[in-house]
């Protein structure tokens, strides 16, 4: 039986979701194609005839994973300081903490990402531009942009290493509001610049 492309497509598509949900929850290096597949509900073969290796596979993850973090910055209008707010505070929620494999890629697989093939590296630089160019819009600023995106996911990978729920409020509330101050400061020197 021959499948439509629509159908194949739709097949990667849900191979890429389910493994990068399974990666971001169990790390993608520790995981092995069974591992990933199964998270999918297909055979290791159904993998590899979408992907050339597990690192093709890794690159289409991170590409997916990180498009969908991009569109959610992307989806903030900046004129709404309190959709920005929303924003800051989703990413640095308990939620985002204790579901990894529901959530940004980044705190999960930046470590993982860093011992990678080139290839790999490629996909993720050019998904964490888009991420910054998303933040940058909302933030007006570059600088500020990489200050916000490097404290979150910093605070959220720390907050999943912490045992206490208090400390990890702590961390997450005390980030949320550096970050929503380092915005709000960077506003009005960007009206003074237009005028």
């Amino acid at each position: 039986m021959r499948y439509t492309n629509e159908y194949k497509e739709q097949a990667r598509a849900k191979l890429v979701d389910a493994g990068g949900r399974h990666a971001k929850r169990h790390g993608f290096i520790s995981s092995g194609m069974a591992d990933l597949a199964a998270a999918a509900g297909v055979t290791t073969g159904s993998l590899y005839k979408h992907f050339s290796g597990k690192s093709d596979l890794f690159v289409a993850m991170i590409t997916a994973e990180l498009k969908r973090t991009a569109d959610m910055y992307a989806a903030v209008d900046a004129a709404d300081p309190v959709g920005v707010s929303r924003a800051l505070a989703g990413y640095l929620s308990l939620s985002h903490v204790q579901h990894p494999e529901m959530g940004c890629p980044l705190p999960s697989l930046t470590p993982e990402i860093g011992r990678s093939e080139d290839a790999v590296r490629l996909a993720f630089e050019q998904g964490v531009q888009t991420i910054h160019a998303n933040v940058s819009a909302l933030t007006g600023n570059s600088d500020t942009a990489w200050a916000v995106m490097a404290q979150n996911v910093g605070a959220v990978m720390l907050a999943r290493a912490m045992r206490s729920e208090a400390m990890q409020h702590e961390l997450l509330d005390a980030v949320r509001n550096a970050g929503e101050h380092l915005i709000r400061s960077d506003k009005p020197n960007q009206m003074a610049g237009r005028s």
